[in-house]
């Protein structure tokens, strides 16, 4: 079989619209010399049912496919599952006949799906006059009438007699040669139309790549299977190649997977990039010409790519909508479904079965999302936004990460773009960004985001804690759940700033001061003399409880705390409570002491001070931590300065 290049494939894909037996598939084949219905069913009932496919020549020598769609109603799933990989359209209306049911609901379709370019073809030009023709001309300008077939050429064929055929050669080469051809660089995604296995080949799967470029020995992941095969050949338009591209109609050999495993609907891709979910958000246009409110929760079928699932729409950002109105929706499934962000798609209503909308994808979720939230809209809304450009996508897969940083690879996977494209729009945010070593990324929305974040907790804490004089430091970084770069960094920038403050181990907002009632400064003078005057020997925090009665229990732990925040009071191991007097002291006790009769064990210090185990061990800790002494074995010495 002849080898195709690249270069000799224009990937631009052609499909036909229209109502049934109104000539689409007899025109394809008058185009290309194929005949796209396949099946035997097809031939026998001579109505296609499934998807056709036909190379197209231009007069260029590069192909072009034609993807030939179902007319009947009961086939629209088949048509919108090829409807979502066309670029240039063929609306077909029999001459002979006019417009009909599904002529409207498929330029409907078209509508929805964001088609740009058409040709309107009156086929069976032989069955009608001149009279007949310009009505049906005329039914067809006012259906197309405000959509993008508003001007679209109208051209009157006849495939059995050849009338017109040459003009509309001329006419689709045209029109491709304006229309721009598919983006390569994204990440490859393939919405799998046809599954079948060939004797000696093992598993085919067929369809038009979405994004990307594959080649043979490349690895793809099949979802929502979750199951990976190699590439072991390809063909695109009846041909070998090498590789295969966006806008190519493609026929894939893959190993390591069993045909009858693959579905329809299903996506191959490469893998990592891309995950199943049955959570769905999109900009939503509700049709115009529906005669009925629609309402939250409507039972509907979603089309994207080749997939079909039930499921309801939630409305996001309206109590309801109105024919002709927009808005914010999420689509929740029954199963799970393959999109990105940008993918075209249809909605239908379960029941009574017909198209109600369509629209965008812009992302989807792994939770259900409230409703008439405006933190919500106002995220879809940028999300919509940043279907433009590679920056735009990369700034918000940065801003939707939050509170965490990302490196280049989870960066890559996040925007769905491949890891070069990915540097390169990182050069144009430059400065844009906060960056971490090593090489990881916040935006800066993000991170202001994360220091408004510290500055709630400490906030939050003096409201609970009117009297302590901040938040610990080793609590606040526990609480804010941050990376420990992004903390660290987040806190001195809020320090530089003057927005916080940190003393010793404290962090408190710079405008805070302790402000203490009278009750609490009773209190504290009382609870600070009883342990001053019982040095070495104080009570315990549940004694102080018993013994001032007077004031309660919160009140006390209140005070205490702000006793142990200023200084005042130390709180040492097994809640030893000593005042800062009494710490003084017994350090000049064990300085001297040491002075004059070398290291010293905890008894002969336990005597010194007339206490006991209880209080000598956890008093010896503290001095060892204030740098005063230090543990050789079981006996201390002063640490040296």
């Amino acid at each position: 079989m002849a080898q195709l290049k690249s270069t000799e494939i224009y990937n631009v894909i052609l499909g036909t619209a229209g109502h049934i037996d109104h000539g689409k598939s007899t025109l394809v084949k008058r185009l290309t010399g194929i005949d796209p219905d396949r099946l035997p069913e097809e031939k026998e009932r001579e109505m296609t049912i499934d998807l056709g496919f036909a190379p197209f020549l231009l007069k260029n020598g590069q192909r072009v496919g034609i993807i030939d769609v179902p007319g009947h109603e009961r086939f629209i799933k088949n048509m919108v599952a090829g409807a979502t990989s066309i670029d240039i359209v063929l609306l077909i209306v029999a001459a002979d006949e006019s417009i009909n049911i599904q002529t409207r609901e498929h330029v409907s379709i078209m509508t929805l799906l964001n088609l740009k370019r058409g040709i309107i073809v009156l086929t069976k030009a032989d069955k009608a006059d001149a009279d007949l023709r310009a009505l049906v001309a005329d039914d067809v300008k006012t259906l197309v009438a405000g959509t993008f077939l508003e001007t679209a050429p109208v051209l009157p064929v006849s495939a059995l007699t050849g009338e017109g055929i040459d003009a509309l050669v001329d006419t689709i080469n045209r029109m491709v040669a304006e229309t721009p051809p598919h983006d390569v660089s994204g990440v490859f995604r393939m919405p799998i139309q046809r599954i079948f296995s060939a004797k000696g080949f093992g598993t085919v799967i067929t369809g038009v790549p979405m994004s990307g470029q594959a080649k043979i020995g490349d690895t793809l992941e099949v979802l929502p299977l979750g199951k990976t095969g190699r590439i072991r050949s390809l063909q695109a338009y009846k041909a070998d190649v090498t590789e295969i591209r966006a806008g190519h109609s493609s026929a894939l050999n893959i190993s390591d997977l069993a045909h009858e495993e693959v579905t329809r609907g299903m996506v191959a891709a490469t893998p990592g990039y891309f995950k199943a979910s049955r959570y769905v958000e999109a900009r939503f246009r509700y049709v115009p010409d529906k005669p009925r409110t629609l309402k939250n929760l409507a039972p509907i079928k979603l089309h994207a790519g080749t997939a079909e699932c039930d499921g309801h729409i939630v409305l996001l950002d309206k109590k309801e909508l109105n024919p002709g109105e927009e808005g914010y929706v999420q689509f929740r499934l029954d199963e799970p479904i393959v999109v990105a962000a940008g993918d075209p798609y249809i909605a239908r209503l379960q029941t009574p079965m017909y198209t109600i909308g369509g629209g965008k994808i812009l992302d989807a979720s792994d939770q259900k999302l409230k409703r008439l939230k405006d933190e919500i809209t106002l995220k879809l809304v940028e999300k919509e936004q940043t279907l433009s450009s590679e920056s735009s996508s990369i700034e918000f897969a940065l801003k939707d990460a939050g509170r965490k940083t990302l490196n280049l690879q989870e960066l890559s996977i996040a925007a769905k773009m491949p890891l070069k494209a990915c540097e390169e729009a990182l050069k144009l945010l430059g400065p844009k960004l906060v960056r971490f070593d090593p090489n990881r990324f916040v935006h800066p929305a993000a991170f202001e985001g994360t220091m408004d974040h510290l500055v709630v907790l400490v906030e939050n804490h003096h409201i609970k804690n009117p009297l302590r004089a901040g938040i610990e430091h080793l609590a606040l970084k526990n609480e804010s759940k941050l990376e420990v770069p992004l903390f660290d960094r987040a806190l001195k920038t809020l320090e530089e700033r003057g927005t916080l403050v940190r003393e010793a181990d404290k962090v408190r907002r710079s405008t805070f001061k302790v402000k203490i009632s009278k009750d609490d400064a009773e209190c504290s003078a009382e609870i600070e003399r009883a342990v001053r005057e019982t040095r070495f020997n104080t009570p315990r925090i549940d004694e102080l409880h018993a013994r001032f009665t007077k004031f309660t229990k919160d009140r006390i732990d209140r005070v205490l705390a702000l006793l142990v925040d200023n200084g005042t009071v130390a709180r040492l191991k097994d809640d030893v409570l000593l005042h800062r007097d009494s710490v003084k002291e017994a350090a000049e006790i064990i300085a001297r002491a040491i002075q004059e009769k070398g290291p010293i064990e905890a008894a002969q210090f336990r005597d010194l001070v007339g206490t006991t185990r209880k209080y000598v061990i956890p008093l010896l800790e503290h001095l060892d931590n204030l740098g005063i002494t230090q543990r050789v074995e079981n006996k201390r010495v002063l640490r040296k300065k």
